[in-house]
Formats: C-alpha cells, structure tokens, sequence
C-alpha cells in the first residue's frame, strides 16, 4: 500500500532518466508525476463513470492538476496553478466527488477550456495576436508551395507563439519575440516608431542579427496582411536591416572538442547526447533534436547506387520535408554514433529520440549550453590555466565537421554531400544523384570524422584517420 506522501518525502523524490509517479496513500488516485528534468506535477487517475473501453470496462483517465508548488499560498487552489501537497489533495477530492456523482471531470475541465479560449478569442479580434495566429495558419510562402514545418516553428519563434502541447494544431504565446512587446494591441496601432523601438531594443541588448531577422518576419507578415485587406499599408516596408552582421567563421580547435566531449558525455541525456551527436554528424541542431526513431535504420539499410552495387549499412535517412534544402540526405552512421543512437532511452512510447515529456522534443537548450560551457572551461583550464574562453554555437559543430573532413583529406564535394550542401559545386544529374553516388565516400568520411575525434577525446594517434576501414 501506497504510503502518504509529505512536504518532506516530496522534497526527497529524485528525479529519474525517465518520467515516474509517486502515490499518495492518503488521497486514492493522486500522484505526483517528477519528469527526467526535475520538474513535479500533481495528476489524479480514476475511471470514468461515463466512458467505457473496448473490454467495456470503465475507462481509465487522468485529470492534470497543476505543477508542484515551490512555496504555501494562501489563495484558493486552481487547476493549472502551482499547487502544495494540501492543496492537490482537496482538488483531487473534489474531483472524486463528481466522479461518485456520475460526472467525468475531463469533461467538466474541457468545456472549461473552451469557453476561457472563446471569451480570449472575442477579446483579441484585430489584435496582433489573431493576425499572428491567422498568419501562421494561412501564410504559403514566396512559391505558395507551403512552408516546412522547421521554417513555420521559427517565424513563429520571432512572432513571439509557440505550438500548445496541450491543444495539437493550435498555439499560445512564449512571452517573448514580437507578442512579448506588442501582445493586445490592435493590428492597425502598429506604427513604424512601434517597430524602430522594438528593433532599437534588440540592437541595445546586443542581439543584432535576431533584431534583423526579426525585422524580416515583420515584413513578410505586415506584408501579408496588406494583402488581405487587414492593413492599407506596412509600418515596416521603408525599414532596412538594423544591425551589420559578419559571417561566423567559428570551429573548435581540438582540444575543444575534447572538453566539449567530455562535458557533454557528463551531462548525459538529453543534451550531452546531443550534443555528441551534432559534433558527429555535423547535422543541424532540430534535424537530430527533432528526429524520430522511424528515421534511423540502425540494423543496416541497402541501398542501390549508380553503379549497380549494393551499399548496406546503418543509416539515418533525413525526408526532404525536414531538410532546410528540401532535399533528402542520407547520413550513413559511423560505429561511434551508432553506439550513442543504441544508448538512447526511449521516454514512454515516443518515437523521438531526444524528449523529456514523450509528446515534444526537447527544448530549453540555451540553460543546458550554459551547463556545457561551464564544465567546458573547467575541463580546458586543466591543462591550459589561462585558457581563454571563445562562446561557441551548435551550427559551430556543423562548421568544424566540415573543414574537419576537409583536413582529413576529403573533398569539397564529399564534405559538401556529408552536410547536405546545395552550392554551385554539384550540377546537372550529378546535383539529382549526388546523394546516393557519394553514399560510399560519405561512409568512408562519416567514419574517418568519428575515429578522429575518439582519437581525440581517448588520447590515441589519429594519423591515418582518413584510411577506410571496412565494416
């Protein structure tokens, strides 16, 4: 029998590599759910007294309650607040009531919902917020053949929404970007001082290139409302970019690559395997954030080349529809990343690879690189005290595994086929084909990259990296 919990064995509760629920003794049917990140919930499971199952048994639901409270309050507990111990066992007695009362309280927190988005929804009729929404809803593209997925998530990210993981297909705002500053207002109040404040702000806290692609996004999306008759006329359609920018050159020299390794094999799953993944790959970072299990044939994959032969191996196949290029990219899987694919755990019945709740990838990257950073200069000063600290990015790892390959002994148009490049150097049919005419070289060039950097990170000889080895 479960025991009771208290604000003590609460505080006690570690967190796990994957999601867990602890039973309260004193209340049936309430737990306290403590996800991989640390972060803790209240839930109450029951069986509804309204809905069945495929057996015809009373169906068995789950009502969220709220998120653990980190200190006692004196308001009146409701569902979706940071809620105490106390205060989670009187809302779950509540609910259990209208469930012995024959009233599913799914049903009752639903309609709930509904009605707040409703009224929310009456209240931001021509507001920027509904342009915003509408926009992302409707907005094709320059082609008018749809935008990627990727493309969709960060004009969203610069609008200032995100997607809502708990309403699929619909959207709610993350508090920063545009929204963050203009969120409320009428759409035809925007004025171009409006913008220049917001683009000067930016520029002041040191974030030029986002004020610019901000500014871009804002043109695209005033322009689009013009067109629909929303606006006579775009506030920022005179605006040039506000910031000069310079063309990051930025790779990590070895022994960064060593500290790097090292900081993320501590820190683990998630973001440490992640992170060794990128360096691996030279992916970008959602291409593997985002990536699901059904992406990787980690059994070996044949494929038919040009030639007539046969290449077999494990291989991550990266859709077109997720490629920044719109171009599929086979990725063959050296030894050493198909070892950190295989240690992946898998959270529930997810098919990412890298996800804490089992519905979203992962997110909160910015405070897991500060993680990184520190330990990385901790493990640099060992051998160099007065190492001094250059900030590096993950599109950084993408850049030092393509000249890495290039130093190696590969070719531009090997390294270029290894990271999915789209530049003038592949023409005509060999442009069509590339990606399966380079699959060997690629192999050959995945595996030398891994064998380097193990060379690295485990102190052996790397000469010779670039021999290839066969499988």
């Amino acid at each position: 029998m479960a025991k009771r919990l208290t604000d003590r064995t609460i505080v006690q509760v570690k967190a796990g590599s994957e999601r867990k629920e602890v039973a309260d003794g004193k209340c049936p049917g309430l737990y306290l759910t403590v996800h991989p990140t640390g972060a803790k919930a209240w839930a109450l499971r029951f069986r509804s007294p309204i809905e069945r199952d495929a057996h015809g048994q009373r169906k068995a639901k789950k009502l969220t309650l709220g998120p653990l409270a980190n200190e006692a309050t004196d308001d009146e507990p409701q569902i979706g607040r940071p809620l105490t111990l106390s205060q989670a066992r009187m809302l779950a007695t509540g609910a259990l009531e209208q469930v012995r009362r024959g009233i599913d309280p799914t049903h009752e927190r639903r309609l709930e919902k509904a009605a707040s988005r409703d009224e929310a929804i009456s209240r931001s009729v021509n507001t920027v917020d509904a342009a915003v929404v509408e926009f992302l809803k409707r907005y094709k593209g320059k082609k008018k053949q749809g935008l990627r997925e990727s493309t969709r998530l960060l004009t969203a990210h610069y609008l200032g929404i995100k997607p809502d993981p708990d309403k699929p297909g619909e959207w709610k705002k993350s508090g920063n970007g545009v929204l963050g500053h203009w969120s409320g207002k009428p759409l035809a109040s925007i004025t171009k001082s409006d913008a220049i404040t917001l683009l000067d702000k930016l520029v002041d806290d040191g974030h030029g290139v986002t004020a610019n692609r901000t500014l871009t996004n804002l043109k695209t999306f005033f322009g689009w409302c013009v067109k629909r008759d929303m606006l006579t006329a775009s506030p920022v359609a005179a605006l040039d970019a506000v910031a000069e920018e310079h063309s990051r050159e930025r790779t990590l020299a070895d022994a960064e690559i060593v500290a790097l390794w090292k900081a993320a094999d501590a820190d683990g799953y998630p973001f440490g395997r992640l992170v060794q993944l990128l360096a691996l790959t030279g992916a970008r970072r959602d291409e593997m954030r985002e990536a699901p299990r059904s992406e990787f044939e980690m059994a070996g994959a044949p494929v038919k080349l040009p030639n007539g032969t046969i290449w077999q191996g494990p291989l991550w196949t990266l859709p077109a529809a997720r490629a920044k290029n719109n171009r599929e990219h086979l990725v063959p899987i050296s030894p050493m990343a198909l070892e950190i694919l295989k240690s992946l755990p898998r959270i529930g019945k997810s098919e990412l690879l890298f996800t804490t709740t089992g519905d979203t990838p992962i997110s909160g990257l910015s405070k897991a690189k500060e993680r990184l950073d520190e330990a990385m200069r901790a493990e640099l000063r060992k051998s160099d005290p007065k190492h001094v600290w250059k900030d590096w990015t993950p599109h950084d790892l993408r850049r030092t595994f393509y000249s890495g390959l290039q130093a190696l002994g590969f070719s531009i148009e090997i390294a270029e086929a290894c990271v999915n490049h789209t530049s003038g150097t592949l023409r005509g049919v060999a442009k069509v084909y590339g990606r399966h005419k380079y699959l060997a070289e690629k192999t050959a060039a995945f595996d030398a990259w891994a064998r380097h950097v193990d060379g690295l990170v485990n102190g052996r000889a790397v000469a010779g990296a670039n021999v290839v080895a066969f499988r």
